[in-house]
């Protein structure tokens, strides 16, 4: 929603709340919708550091 307000309108959301009235705290998409994206995102391991790599040990060859 952010994006498009901003694209399309040239709004940002604390612009598009004052333009309409709406509280500071009033969602910028359903409750529903954000649990969905939050739960894909999780999913998918994104907003998680990523882990130590591991280290290979170096393979002694025979000559």
């Amino acid at each position: 929603m952010k994006r498009h307000l901003s694209t399309y309108h040239g709004l940002s959301p604390d612009q598009y709340r004052a333009k309409w009235g709406l509280p500071g705290d009033y969602p910028m998409v359903a409750p529903n919708y954000a649990a969905q994206r939050s739960e894909l995102a999780k999913s998918l391991g994104l907003g998680r550091k990523p882990s130590a790599p591991v280290k290979k040990s170096a393979a002694k060859r025979k000559v």
